[in-house]
């Protein structure tokens, strides 16, 4: 028997299937998150496969995989026994909770990663900062950003090497972004009348920062930088109540 690894082609190209229905489920979860940093699904709206299928013109087995893959990461909620998809509602207190947490796992990422400072740790980090920088200067579509963003962080907890790290990481980190896509101004566009404005540097800045305390191959004080960066955001939203009133009604809003 040949025992060479066979790719099982799609009839009408040559590209292998398995690789263009993981292009499928990429492209349905970049659409559903997409949907959420653009308030188009809201905090505490239940939403059905079957109405973003008709919405959209999603494929059903995609959609199921990227709504699966967003249920796993904690960014939307399935009741047992009910029909449909929940995006959780914010609040201040799940807020700080989140963000603690995070800072917490990340910062000891950072610690780890400073100790032992691999150079292709630092050529990766730097080539997504630089990558952060070249979106700015040509342009910046908010989307591609954010996932720049989350890659870097991403990038620099597997880089850390420690499995447990990274699988604690990857929920607490998607359900702290919501906030920031749903209340940083950068992604809003909407500056709250009601929230003092704090200065801040863009985060390719801090990036860069992360990446400098990483070369000193100081542990320590990588692992404060990377809080204060996280921790940030906190401040930054401290006082703001639209994360407490805006959000959504106690009880989801139903959409088909």
């Amino acid at each position: 028997m040949d025992t060479q690894c066979v790719s099982i082609k799609h009839p009408q190209g040559d590209e292998p299937m398995a690789k263009k229905s993981q292009q499928a489920e990429e492209r349905a979860f970049q659409t559903l998150f997409e949907l959420i940093r653009t308030r188009e699904i809201r905090p505490g709206e239940r939403i059905y496969e079957t109405d973003l299928t008709e919405r959209f013109g999603m494929s059903r087995t995609p959609l199921r995989t990227a709504l699966g893959r967003l249920v796993a990461e904690g960014v939307l909620f399935k009741t047992p026994g009910r029909k449909g998809y929940v995006l959780p509602v914010l609040s201040g207190n799940d807020m700080r909770d989140v963000f603690y947490a995070r800072a917490a796992l990340e910062g000891m990422a950072g610690f780890l990663l400073a100790e032992k400072c691999p150079e292709h740790a630092i050529e990766n980090l730097t080539d997504i900062i630089r990558r952060q920088r070249e979106l700015f200067d040509t342009g910046i579509r908010k989307g591609e950003y954010a996932s720049l963003n989350g890659l870097f962080h991403f990038t620099l907890v597997e880089l850390a090497g420690n499995g447990y790290i990274t699988r604690a990481f990857s929920p607490v980190y998607w359900r702290s972004i919501m906030y920031t896509l749903l209340y940083a101004t950068f992604y809003t566009g909407v500056e709250d009348v009601e929230t003092p404005h704090h200065p801040r540097r863009p985060s390719r800045e801090q990036h860069q920062e992360i990446v400098e305390a990483v070369k000193s191959r100081d542990g320590e004080h990588t692992r404060k930088i990377i809080e204060i960066h996280v921790l940030e955001n906190c401040e930054y939203w401290k006082g703001d109540r639209s994360t407490e009133g805006a959000a959504a009604p106690a009880e989801p809003v139903e959409r088909r």
